[in-house]
C-alpha cells in the first residue's frame, strides 16, 4: 500500500469488509482474519460487509449493505440498517460505465458476471469514502489490489483505500496505536510497555532474561518494534517534509539499534565459546571488521559461522546504512510524485547506492505483487534509486527476528515460549492471547 494521509486527524474509521474474501480465510482458519473481525463492535470502527450467506457467526455478527434496485435493475442506492438507525445513500453510478470500466481492468471484452461484480465493489466503496476519506476497504481479491490505484486517478476517482488483509491488520493496529490503544484484542487493552514486550517475546522465542548482553539484545527489539510503528503512523500520515524528517529520525535509530544486536551477538558468542578474543573491538559479525574474530568462531563452532555466513549480505547491508547514517554523509531525503496510466502515489524516499541495491536483491526481495515499489520498498526510475525506508525496514525486521531467534537457539538457549506453556500464570494467558488476536506486525 502506497503512503496516504488516511490517519490525519482520525478518530473513527469505516471497514468495509469483503466477505467472500473473509468467508474464505475462515473456512481455512486464519489467525488475521478472526483477529480482525473480533474488532467488529469496536468504539474506533464501524464495520460493514457486502451481502453473503455465511455459516461463520464471526463474520454474520457484521451488519451487511443491501443494494436497492430500480425498475430496470440497475443499483439506484445502498441501504444500511444497523440496530439504531437506516441510512440510505445515493449510487450515482451508471452500470453502462462501470461494465467498461471493468472490460478495461480486465482486459476482454466480455466480462463474467463474478468480474463485473467486483469491479462494482470498488464504486460501493466510492460511495462510502464521499465523505469520509478515512474508509477502508479489506479485500484479497487480486483484481481490486492490482488496480487500486488505478480506481483513485481514474475512475471513479476517489480515495478507495484498498487494503488486502495483512495490510489492515497492519494499519488498523497503527491507527489504533496513534489514538494510544494498544489492543491485544478487541476491549483487551495493554499498557505500551507491555504490548510491545509481548510482542518481542513471541518473534524471538529462545530470547530468555537473565543473562545481561542478551536482555540488552531483547531491549533493543523492543526499541525497534516500537520504532518501526512510529514509522508507520508517519506513513499514513502521508507524504511531506515532517513525515520525512519524523521517519528518518527513527529510521537512523532503528539502523543503529540493529547493528546493535550484531553487536550483543558477537560478545555473546565470544564469551560463550571461550574465545575471548584479544582485541574486544575486532569481535564483530561483519567480515569487514570482525574477519579474524570469524575465523575462531568457525573453529569453536561451526554451526553458528555458517548462520551468520548465511545472512551476509543481509549484516553487509545494514552495516552499509550505519556507515551512512553515522560515520559518512547522512541518507539524502526525496519527496516522490508519480503519475501513469496505471495510477498516481507519493513516497518519501531515501537514495540508495547500486551497492546497497544488490544486498537487497541478495536477501531476496522481488517485485510487489500490487505496488510500484519491490516488496523492500526498492523503485528505480532510469539510473536513480531509491528507497521507502518504512516497507524496507518491515522487510528487515521480519529478517532479522528471523537471524535472532536461530542464533539464539545455537547459543543453546531453550525456548521460553515452549516452557511458559507449562505455566498457568498471568503471562502465560497474556502471551497465548495476544498471539492469538493481535493485530499489527
Amino acid at each position: 500500500m502506497d503512503s496516504r494521509p488516511i490517519l490525519k486527524n482520525t478518530k473513527k474509521i469505516g471497514v468495509y469488509i469483503d466477505s467472500k474474501t473473509f468467508n474464505e480465510l475462515l473456512d481455512k482458519k486464519s489467525r488475521v482474519a478472526f483477529a480482525i473481525l473480533r474488532h467488529h463492535d469496536s468504539d474506533y470502527l464501524e464495520f460493514i460487509r457486502s451481502p453473503l450467506k455465511t455459516k461463520h457467526k464471526e463474520l454474520s455478527d457484521i451488519v451487511e449493505y443491501d443494494l436497492v434496485l430500480d425498475n430496470d435493475s440497475k443499483i439506484d442506492s445502498i441501504n444500511i440498517v444497523r440496530k439504531q438507525s437506516k441510512t440510505e445513500m445515493n449510487f450515482g453510478y451508471k452500470m453502462a460505465d462501470i461494465q467498461l470500466v471493468a472490460e478495461k481492468i480486465c482486459r476482454k471484452k466480455k466480462v463474467s458476471k463474478d468480474e463485473l461484480n467486483t469491479v462494482t465493489t470498488a464504486f460501493i466503496q466510492a460511495v462510502f469514502n464521499r465523505f469520509e476519506k478515512s474508509n477502508i476497504y479489506i479485500t484479497n481479491n487480486k483484481i481490486l489490489l492490482k488496480n487500486r490505484l488505478w480506481f483513485e486517478s481514474h475512475f471513479p476517482g476517489y480515495p478507495l483505500n484498498v487494503m488486502s488483509v495483512d495490510e489492515a491488520s497492519i494499519f488498523l493496529d497503527l491507527f489504533f496505536k496513534k489514538n494510544e490503544k494498544f489492543f491485544a484484542s478487541n476491549r483487551y487493552e495493554l499498557n505500551k510497555g507491555f504490548w510491545y514486550w509481548l510482542s518481542m517475546r513471541l518473534k524471538i522465542p529462545h530470547y530468555n532474561v537473565g543473562d545481561k548482553m542478551i536482555d540488552a539484545l531483547g531491549f533493543r527489539l523492543y526499541y525497534i518494534l516500537m520504532a518501526l510503528d512510529e514509522m508507520g503512523i508517519q506513513y499514513f500520515l502521508g507524504v511531506n517534509n515532517d513525515t520525512m524528517d519524523n521517519t528518518l529520525y527513527h529510521f537512523n535509530y532503528l539502523i543503529s539499534l540493529i547493528t546493535g544486536i550484531f553487536d550483543n551477538l558477537a560478545l555473546k558468542t565470544d564469551t560463550h565459546l571461550g574465545i575471548n578474543f584479544s582485541n574486544p573491538i575486532r569481535v564483530s559479525l561483519s567480515n569487514k571488521n570482525g574477519k579474524d574474530f570469524l575465523k575462531e568462531v568457525r573453529k569453536k563452532n561451526p554451526q553458528i559461522r555458517a548462520h551468520i555466513n548465511s545472512y551476509v549480505n543481509f549484516i553487509k547491508l545494514i552495516y552499509s546504512f550505519r556507515e551512512l547514517v553515522i560515520h559518512r554523509e547522512g541518507l539524502s531525503k526525496t519527496g516522490f510524485g508519480f503519475n501513469d496510466e496505471s495510477g498516481s502515489w507519493k513516497a518519501n524516499f531515501i537514495k540508495i547506492s547500486k551497492e546497497i541495491k544488490e544486498y537487497i536483491k541478495n536477501c531476496g526481495d522481488l517485485d510487489s505483487d500490487y505496488d510500484p515499489l519491490s516488496k523492500w520498498g526498492v523503485y528505480q526510475i532510469h539510473d536513480d534509486l531509491f528507497l521507502d525506508p518504512y516497507n524496507f525496514s518491515t522487510q528487515a525486521i521480519n529478517m532479522l527476528v528471523e537471524f535472532v531467534d536461530k542464533y539464539l537457539e545455537l547459543l543453546d538457549y531453550p525456548s521460553f515460549i515452549e516452557k511458559q506453556k507449562q505455566n498457568s500464570d498471568y503471562l502465560k494467558s497474556s502471551m497465548s492471547f495476544f498471539e492469538k488476536y493481535h493485530l499489527g506486525f
